[in-house]
């Protein structure tokens, strides 16, 4: 499985001859780390916050591979219609769904949101630490305004996936970014896990 990273939650899934991209949210086309994105097969979209789901970005892509299928929980479909935006009925054999709580937050109304656990291999729980089962790979978001670092650490060693992702981090500096991540991947050696710095861009080998 190879896992490209664009930028805070946005994720590009290969595996086979399918490309998967995950919440591809307003940073990642506001930092134009998408403007070289391959043809993709399914967008996936975890929740309708615009750092995970931007609508302009969407007809971008949309407009260049207009044979997309895009699979969300029903509040975000709801929003993609008003734009004229079809969802997809049907769930691939690939994708599971599972419907786990957006952490609280400190303004606004906490949407729906959706856990994606992909080729029997990846999990991808959205906005959410109060998720009770993970695949091998877990893309653990560690930063944000509704959790914390520590919460994230905590909730990891109790699931033991046998490598973590890190998603959910725009707001960190590069520098702190880079920091923190070297030290999660110590970290996380002692307990047996594997910790991935993604770097923007730049696709990783996911073995297990």
């Amino acid at each position: 499985m190879k896992i490209t990273k664009f930028l805070h939650s946005c994720l590009l899934i290969e595996e086979g001859d399918l490309k998967v991209l995950l919440d591809p949210g307003s940073f990642s086309f506001e930092e134009s780390a998408l403007d070289d994105l391959p043809k993709i097969d399914y967008l996936l979209i975890t929740h309708e916050h615009a750092d995970h789901m931007f609508i302009p970005g969407i007809k971008k892509i949309l407009a260049e591979y207009p044979g997309l299928k895009i699979i969300t929980n029903p509040s975000a479909e709801a929003i993609l219609k008003q734009e004229q935006i079809e969802v997809s009925v049907e769930l691939p054999d690939f994708v599971k769904i599972y419907e786990v709580p957006h952490e609280k937050i400190p303004f606004g109304v906490v949407p729906a949101n959706f856990q994606f656990d992909l080729f029997g291999k990846l999990t991808d729980p959205g906005d959410s630490h109060s998720f009770s089962q993970t695949l091998e790979i877990l893309a653990l978001p560690i930063q944000a305004p509704w959790g914390s670092t520590t919460a994230a650490i905590e909730l990891a060693l109790k699931l033991k996936p046998k490598v973590i992702l890190p998603i959910h981090d725009y707001q960190w500096r590069d520098s702190s970014r880079e920091g923190m991540y070297q030290r999660l991947v110590s970290f996380f050696a002692e307990n047996d896990i594997k910790f991935i710095p993604l770097e923007t861009g730049i696709g990783v080998e996911v073995e297990i």
